[in-house]
């Protein structure tokens, strides 16, 4: 129950009642020589029941007195009831949280938004935690968030993913990266169309259910779109046919430590850029065996020979824990990345 709207709304009803008050006894007492303050004064202690003299008024008057006082005790006794149950079921101490979160999401920048914390999400959630990068997560359901939030420690808002206003409250101007996982395409896609018109140079990945979705998401903009179950299927499969190869993926990717499958960008200018994999003494320098490069074009190269040429843009795949990931970040300079 919305209860921060019901104090609003009992808030609102107790100066619509002042209004009507103050402007009734100005029409009702016009003959009696009432000013303003007259009739706000006569309103206020009507509505408090604190007692007073009626300053001569007519009978007129005194019926509205008896309809006002009891519109007053039915908009006390509406207010006490909202706001006991307001203070009991804790409601202020979450506005109180959601406050401070709003501020804390206030600070980010460079950041990434997960769009939806359910089946799917709640696995994107535990994988930001594990690469130590900033994010704000955003879910509906409030019951699931601060089921959420009893054990992680992450940054959230509270609302409806699809709606404009708050992708900008969680800094979507700001951010490099969105994933949305809502359990419905068609919510995927909105907030794919407005993220997309909120930050042109966003990089945006999408869950998809339906088979014939991911190239109407692609359309509208997403960068990279995933159908759980179709990757489930695989892996149910893969499980069986290769039984140790499973294994060895699981093993990585739930891995306690911070051993695991990660990528760094050549960057311009940097020490790697122009040369062979040879001169680059990657693995002198780092430790690391290069399990394949992603190419400009898009082309993975697996096991890439030492006489390869690494160029800007290129991206180098390894299985790295953070300190050596953090070497080869330096190498490439791609020192933006997590």
């Amino acid at each position: 129950m919305n209860y921060q709207r019901q104090l609003i709304i009992a808030l609102a009803m107790l100066m619509g009642l002042l209004v009507t008050g103050t402007a009734g006894y100005l029409v009702l007492e016009k003959d009696s020589g009432w000013e303003p303050l007259d009739a706000f004064y006569m309103t206020v202690i009507t509505l408090t029941t604190a007692g007073h003299d009626d300053l001569g008024m007519s009978d007129n008057g005194r019926i509205f007195t008896i309809l006002l006082l009891v519109g007053g005790i039915g908009v006390f006794t509406y207010s006490v009831t909202v706001a006991t149950a307001f203070l009991i079921e804790g409601q202020l101490q979450s506005f109180f949280r959601q406050q401070k979160m709003v501020r804390t999401v206030d600070k980010l920048s460079n950041h990434y938004i997960i769009c939806g914390l359910g089946d799917t999400g709640v696995h994107v959630l535990d994988e930001m935690l594990k690469a130590n990068v900033e994010f704000v997560g955003i879910e509906l359901d409030e019951e699931r968030l601060v089921h959420l939030t009893d054990t992680l420690n992450f940054s959230y808002l509270q609302g409806d993913a699809t709606d404009d206003e708050l992708l900008v409250r969680a800094g979507i101007t700001r951010a490099q990266g969105l994933i949305t996982c809502l359990s419905r395409d068609q919510d995927n896609l909105f907030v794919v169309i407005s993220a997309r018109k909120l930050n042109p140079h966003l990089k945006i990945a999408s869950k998809a259910v339906e088979d014939n979705s991911p190239g109407k998401l692609i359309t509208a903009g997403a960068d990279e779109v995933v159908l759980p179950d179709h990757i489930g299927g695989i892996r149910l499969a893969s499980s069986i046919l290769y039984p140790h190869l499973v294994e060895f993926l699981q093993s990585i990717t739930q891995n306690q430590d911070d051993t695991h499958f990660a990528e760094s960008i050549v960057r311009r200018d940097s020490p790697l850029d122009g040369i062979s994999l040879k001169a680059a003494s990657i693995q002198e320098q780092t430790g690391l065996v290069i399990i394949a490069i992603r190419d400009n074009d898009g082309t993975f190269l697996y096991n890439p020979p030492s006489d390869k040429r690494l160029q800007a843009g290129d991206a180098i795949l390894v299985i790295a824990n953070l300190r050596q990931l953090q070497m080869l970040h330096k190498l490439t300079g791609d020192l933006s990345s997590p």
